[in-house]
């Protein structure tokens, strides 16, 4: 048998380590600013929810500035 079949994935794990870390690094700006773009508009509409339902809200829009 050939010694290439015999060790075939002899230093995946050294190999990902280093490679594995630089391609992901390389493509960090692909998934990191759309997934931070997509938390902020997602914790803004949170707050903004939890606001429009609360009372100060409920005042602020309603007719004549009282309840």
């Amino acid at each position: 048998m050939s010694p290439f079949k015999q060790r075939a994935a002899k230093h995946i794990f050294q190999n990902y380590l280093f490679n594995g870390f630089r391609r992901l690094s390389e493509q960090a700006p692909y998934w990191v600013v759309p997934f931070a773009m997509g938390y902020g508009v997602y914790t803004w509409s949170k707050r903004y929810d939890e606001w429009l339902n609360s009372k100060a809200a409920h005042v602020e829009h309603s007719p004549g500035g009282g309840h």
